[in-house]
């Protein structure tokens, strides 16, 4: 099958090694002019699959409403909402209910386990190096951080993770860099968890994927996707951009030149499938969407 994936951070690259070896003909269009130059640049490269729940959950609704009225509000409303949007927030209302809610986070759970042995797996297999380090560490700075941490901790254990509440000297045992002066009052310690370099990460799989058959159109805008029984998109070629040499690694000269022409417009054609599909931006994060019973699919 002929596949498109837009976008190439650290999902679109693993998407697309992953459809590669499965036999598939896969495209990556990125706008920028390399891999893990967005989101996936500077993400903070947690495997931490204890600490993935859904964004609708109890006492979200209120959470946001309260950020729409601040200065530096993390979300806003963009323009008057439409049917289509008043639905979904009724929808996604309905999800942050605690039976749906505690539902949709196992599931989510167990997709991230698995998708943690996955990562071993390709890391041990493909000899990657990408700066791993064991154990995760999150500092709380008080005692009223500890207390809100606590429900958090009792969710944990009802998943089967096991994070470890440490006092202010046993964490700096585990890490003696942190500052002496700097407060601290307790941490959480998962041994299990680990962290790594998501851009590091991103460009080693891309030169796998690539191996695997996968071809990579840089400087590359989607500017429409057209579904049917032969979707196809419209791709405008940007001029190249002098600023993404900063952003390729030092062995980026071993890679295929897969930059097409500036200027250059074109509608490829790609192969429908016979089982519903999501389409997405492949970056880093979770896209959900809410169904009719309330559920939260991702």
């Amino acid at each position: 099958m002929r596949v498109a994936v837009i976008g190439a951070g650290v999902i679109g690259v693993t998407t697309a090694y992953e459809l590669s070896v499965d036999g598939h003909e896969v495209t990556v269009f990125e706008r920028r002019g390399t891999v893990a130059s967005g989101c996936s640049f500077a993400n903070a490269g947690l495997v931490a699959p204890g600490y993935v729940a859904p964004w609708a959950a109890p006492g979200m609704p209120s959470k946001v409403a309260r950020h729409l009225f601040a200065a530096h509000a993390p979300v806003r409303i963009a323009g008057p909402l439409d049917a289509a949007a008043l639905g979904w927030a009724w929808r996604w209302w309905r999800a942050c209910r605690p039976p749906v809610y505690r539902a949709n986070r196992a599931r989510m759970h167990r997709l991230a386990h698995f998708s943690r042995e996955r990562l071993l797996q390709l890391a041990t297999r493909l000899h990657l190096d990408f700066e791993r380090a064991q154990g995760l560490l999150v500092l709380l700075r008080s005692a009223r951080e500890l207390a809100m941490a606590e429900a958090g901790v009792r969710a944990l254990a009802e998943l089967g993770v096991a994070p470890v509440v440490l006092d202010a000297a046993a964490c700096r045992a585990i890490e003696p860099g942190l500052n002496p002066a700097t407060p601290l009052h307790a941490g959480i310690y998962s041994k299990d968890d680990e962290v790594g370099n998501c851009r590091e990460f991103t460009h080693l799989l891309r030169k796998e994927a690539e191996r695997a058959g996968a071809v990579f159109r840089f400087n590359a805008h989607v500017e429409q996707v057209s579904p049917g029984k032969a979707p196809s998109l419209r791709v405008l070629q940007a001029a190249h951009d002098a600023r993404d040499e900063a952003l390729r690694s030092r062995d980026a000269s071993q890679w295929p030149t897969t930059q097409p022409q500036a200027g250059e417009t074109t509608e490829p054609s790609f192969d429908a499938s016979d089982r519903p599909i999501a389409i997405w931006p492949a970056s880093p994060g979770t896209c959900a969407d809410a169904s009719s019973d309330g559920s939260v699919m991702t």
